[in-house]
């Protein structure tokens, strides 16, 4: 009774009081936690939103925008973008951004989704000098501090021995660039992960990780020139794809994979790009892409080759941390030199593409022991090539891709989407995914982090009742052809429902609900069988919520989640409810904002996932499980138009625990606080 009180007063809170729209769009938290949820790693990788924000201050005019450009904001999707062209050509000039509401897949939402980033007027096509390239853009230099304030086990002396870690708690990024959106861009990121020394023992050069890049776009014939550290994205991800993409997510629609295929790097993730240099050349419908990269990876060693007599890696290592002495042995173990191209014809209407890329190492990657990994990579070289292709027909997009690796094994996705009716879109993919496919960086669609091992279908339907009221839903059918992690059994099916019923009264208003449903196989818990027997595993969750703003210095969000997890004759039922709210004082330039919320969880299984983003280009997804609060603060003040400071604090409390985490991580006590303090100066 009480429980159910509490959360009524959390419901009763949200519709009385209000949260910050434009720090990260509404579209990203969504995705990073679908992500989460489905494959629990997320790729440490901003570069969008560093996009975005620059936009923001360098928008896109809607009047001479190509279809690179619109595209570039990742908002649209191909036949709007088709749209939005064939309404400015038949039409004439925009005269108000609020126009875009007559182009036939537009409705308030997404107008409100736009505004931020574009601007309408009798702006000329621009002709830019390379003089232009270094003069128009804007320097922000970025300086971010954080810490647990708890200590963990180990930070913490063992006897006589000293701590397993070798450094200090504290978090450091130090950002530089320069950003001209759409022409130039060049920077310098530095990074030093909690745990890991600073200027000296394994870091002696100071931060832990280092990144630079001068990145060059749409200059004579010359469409991108990189050198030093980007990433390449081609076809539909079956060969390769190091930027950020949708998976299944309430954007239904948003299920290809599109951009240009060098993109400069300025994260702190250290992992998925290359190093070294790519250029792009285009004349007139066709482009050629060229890139070559060398750089070191972090990996294990595993047994030693007879032949070669040479330690093989047993597994690559992405996190990035070299906080102990082993985690500083795995340092550089792997040598990787990767050359690649991609030759394509795109009219505007239609795009095909050749994708090639080789991979060779230093060492031999070895395959692991367990039985789902007998066709993992193995080898001294990893060999891709596809043919994509993307084309529009009247109100229906089709895109594609068909990949062989090099041992003759295939991938393949296949989808359209479709506008039906002025207020009805649709959007159908099919993928095959061989058992024994083999990709470095791929990132395709699917429910798994490469594509591999995978067949599915998948539908999605999105219907504009009216301009306030929108239903999307999708349904995945998928099946397994070999073994995989916790499933020791070929040829498992699942199936997958979403349904999200959105309703937005006006542009500070907007209301959803969201049912999703999701079933398939795994192990069963507790077997003593080398092959264990899988069994049905299936969990549904419920969330409702509700963003606003009552007045012009108050913004709200809030949410209840509720989920449902069976597994054999494990039940386990758990709810989240969060109240957000922020405050403006315009007159001291500052925002205070908050985030308070209540979870309980039977387990794991039933864990709920919720984003954090208070701080510009930071960003988390929280995994809550068992009971207990987490509550922030966050201030922000723009102390001038150009220099802004950030700072947050918050803390997880757990009830009847002793300890939260596990391992090297493990914290004693129930509670668990961070700080992080930023500082952004443009210029």
């Amino acid at each position: 009774m009480t429980r159910t009180i509490l959360i009524g007063g959390c419901l009763v809170l949200a519709a009385c009081l209000p949260l910050d729209a434009r720090q990260l769009p509404d579209y990203l938290p969504a995705a990073a936690e679908e992500q989460l949820e489905s494959s629990e790693t997320a790729v440490e990788d901003d570069s969008r939103w560093q996009d975005l924000q620059a936009y923001t201050r360098h928008k896109i005019p809607l009047n001479t925008a190509d279809a690179a450009a619109l595209q570039s904001l990742g908002l649209l999707t191909p036949l709007q973008v088709r749209h939005l062209l064939d309404y400015r050509r038949l039409l004439g000039a925009f005269v108000s951004i609020y126009e875009l509401q007559a182009v036939p897949g537009f409705d308030p939402a997404l107008v409100g989704r736009l505004q931020p980033y574009v601007t309408v007027g009798n702006d000329l096509e621009p002709h830019y000098t390379l003089r232009d390239y270094t003069r128009k853009g804007e320097h922000a230099l970025l300086l971010r501090y954080g810490r647990q304030l708890e200590s963990a086990r180990g930070y913490r002396p063992r006897d006589t021995l000293p701590p397993h870690y070798a450094g200090t708690p504290d978090r450091l990024l130090l950002r530089y660039r320069y950003h001209f959106p759409r022409y130039a861009s060049w920077g310098v990121t530095m990074e030093k992960d909690a745990g890991e020394q600073f200027f000296k023992g394994a870091q002696k050069q100071g931060f832990d990780f280092y990144s630079a890049h001068l990145f060059i776009r749409n200059y004579r014939h010359i469409k991108a020139l990189a050198l030093g550290d980007f990433t390449v994205n081609m076809g539909q991800g079956l060969t390769n794809w190091q930027a950020f993409a949708f998976g299944k997510s309430p954007l239904t629609g948003q299920i290809r994979r599109e951009g240009e295929v060098l993109r400069p790097y300025s994260s702190a993730g250290e992992f998925y790009f290359f190093r070294g240099v790519g250029i792009t050349l285009q004349q007139r419908y066709w482009q050629l892409t060229g890139f070559v990269s060398r750089r070191s990876l972090d990996g294990n060693t595993g047994n030693t080759d007879s032949l070669q007599a040479e330690a093989a890696i047993s597994s690559l290592v992405p996190g990035g941390y070299h906080r102990s002495i082993a985690e500083a042995a795995r340092r550089g173990a792997l040598q990787q030199l990767t050359a690649g191209g991609n030759l394509a014809y795109d009219n505007g209407n239609w795009h095909i593409g050749l994708n090639v890329i080789q991979h060779r190492f230093s060492a031999p990657l070895e395959k692991g022991d367990a039985p789902y990994d007998q066709f993992s990579p193995a080898g001294r070289q990893l060999f891709n090539a596809s043919l994509d292709y993307a084309g529009t027909w009247k109100n229906v997009h089709c895109f594609g891709e068909a990949a062989v690796d090099g041992n003759g094994h295939l991938a393949m996705v296949h989808g359209l989407v479709a506008s039906v009716a002025p207020a009805a879109d649709v959007a159908l993919l099919y993928r095959h995914y061989s058992r024994a496919y083999q990709s470095m960086y791929s990132n395709a669609f699917g429910n798994n982090q490469h594509p591999v091992n995978e067949s599915g279908c998948y539908a999605a339907v999105a219907l504009r009742f009216t301009p306030q009221l929108k239903w999307e839903a999708y349904a995945d059918l998928f099946r397994f052809p070999w073994l995989k992690y916790r499933s020791d059994a070929p040829s498992t099916t699942g199936r997958e429902l979403l349904m999200s019923l959105t309703y937005t009264p006006g542009k500070l208003t907007e209301a959803f609900i969201r049912y999703r449903y999701k079933t398939g196989m795994e192990n069963m818990a507790g077997t003593d069988s080398y092959i264990a027997p899988v069994v049905p595993v299936s969990r549904r969750s419920w969330r409702c919520q509700l963003s606003m703003s009552p007045g012009p210095q108050w913004k709200l969000r809030s949410r209840l989640e509720l989920t449902d997890y069976h597994k054999e004759t494990v039940h386990e039922q758990g709810w989240l409810c969060y109240q957000e709210l922020q405050y403006r004082l315009p007159a001291y330039r500052l925002r205070l904002s908050g985030r308070l919320t209540w979870f309980s969880t039977g387990g794991t299984g039933s864990s709920v996932y919720a984003m954090e983003s208070n701080m510009l280009y930071s960003y988390s997804v929280m995994q809550l499980y068992g009971e207990g609060w987490q509550y922030n603060i966050n201030l922000k003040w723009n102390i001038n138009r150009r220099l802004a400071f950030w700072a947050r604090w918050s803390r997880v409390a757990y009830r009847d625990v002793t300890s939260i985490g596990s391992g090297w991580e493990e914290v004693a006590g129930s509670r668990k606080s961070s700080v992080q303090l930023q500082v952004q100066q443009l210029f």
